[in-house]
């Protein structure tokens, strides 16, 4: 969840290790399975070389280098799946504990700024401490933290090995901290998982729904006597909820998308392209900042066309319906979370979106194909 470089050398180091394993234990399965069974993230690689090499320029290969994790990943998890399969809580629980990590670092820097400031108590929520702010030290997205850290929450509910004097410390601290985010998206998440977990199976949740309860209660409490007109305005008031600059900001990628509807206009341009036409709509910020889409989807649409949109809808639709008709409730709530989160977010524009679909994707894809032997 924090720090690119520190988790791109990690999962090369772990890619490179998984290969040579393979290699020692004379691990083999034919590589068309493979890609077979993990076609929805594969082809999403694919997509990524069409749009790198498509109106190519010199050190047009460049714009790949983010994307290799969709191929190495569900190769690596695939020519093991005994060995992954046993390994699914590890990895789900690897994912906690960076969770827990990332937003006790962002703790540790916003108590030791209000310190050092002498800023008083009820600054805790205040514009500096929240949203960007607050993650920008562990050099993450508030967006991506909040769909990491709904996803622990969710995994954390489930488990049943965990001991519960360490569980629900853990539960409660994650659910102040995806507050923490002022991310509306991943409030949205975390009610979602409210829900869910109140409508299925109650009886078997109930310790689990007093604790979401109780952390809704301190929040909303917290919010209330400390949170500052900014963070009430951003989390709950009409006008910034409806506000359309983002909305304005997508019809410049679909304006793009119309211009070049079959493959789009490659990664070599678009960035270029769509500056252009923010500074033509005077959408300054969107120019200056160089804005991505924030919509996966137009994302596919202007760089791959409509080619690259319907694919990317296909991949997802299909891990949707077979996580719901395989009864995985943990992997339906991460792919609908992950769809959810792509409609004001470009995810799989940056390494962390990139990376978190290729995991977890493939165990899901793991897990399915020894289910089926």
């Amino acid at each position: 969840p924090m720090y690119m470089r520190i988790n791109n050398v990690l999962l090369g180091i772990f890619i490179l290790v998984s290969f040579v394993d393979s290699v020692f234990y004379s691990r083999t399965m034919r590589l068309k399975n493979i890609l077979l069974i993990a076609w929805p993230v594969v082809v999403l690689f694919v997509l990524s070389v069409i749009a790198s090499f498509y109106n190519w320029e010199p050190g047009g290969y460049k714009f790949l280098e983010k994307y290799w994790s969709l191929l190495l990943v569900p190769l690596v998890v695939l020519s093991d799946q005994i060995g992954f399969n046993q390994r699914r809580r590890n990895i789900f629980l690897a994912l906690v504990w960076g969770c827990v990590a990332t937003v006790a670092i962002c703790y540790g820097n916003l108590i030791w700024e209000m310190v050092a400031g002498g800023e008083p108590v009820d600054y805790f929520f205040r514009w500096r401490h929240i949203g960007h702010q607050f993650t920008e030290i562990a050099d993450t997205h508030p967006t991506y933290l909040g769909l990491f850290v709904v996803t622990s929450i969710l995994f954390l509910i489930q488990d049943k090995s965990m001991l519960l004097s360490i569980k629900y410390p853990i539960f409660l601290f994650l659910i102040l901290g995806l507050f923490q985010l002022a991310s509306r998206m991943a409030i949205l998440l975390f009610i979602l998982i409210f829900l869910f977990v109140v409508i299925n199976r109650i009886k078997h949740y109930r310790h689990q729904i007093i604790l979401l309860i109780l952390g809704i209660i301190t929040c909303t409490t917290l919010f209330v006597f400390l949170g500052s007109p900014y963070m009430k305005d951003r989390m709950f008031s009409i006008e910034a909820i409806t506000d359309d600059k983002r909305v304005q900001r997508w019809q410049v990628s679909y304006q793009i998308f119309k211009e070049n509807p079959y493959l789009g206009v490659g990664y070599a341009n678009v960035k270029q392209l769509r500056k252009e036409k923010y500074i033509e709509n005077d959408f300054t910020l969107a120019a200056t900042s160089e804005l991505n889409a924030h919509n996966q989807f137009l994302e596919y649409l202007s760089t791959n066309g409509a080619f690259g949109g319907l694919i990317f809808v296909v991949s997802l639709g299909y891990l949707l319906l077979l996580s719901i008709i395989r009864r995985d409730h943990l992997f339906t709530f991460i792919f609908f979370a992950f769809i959810l989160a792509n409609i004001t977010e470009s995810m799989m524009v940056r390494i962390k979106g990139i990376e978190f679909f290729a995991i977890f994707t493939s165990l899901f894809l793991c897990f399915n194909l020894i289910k089926d032997k």
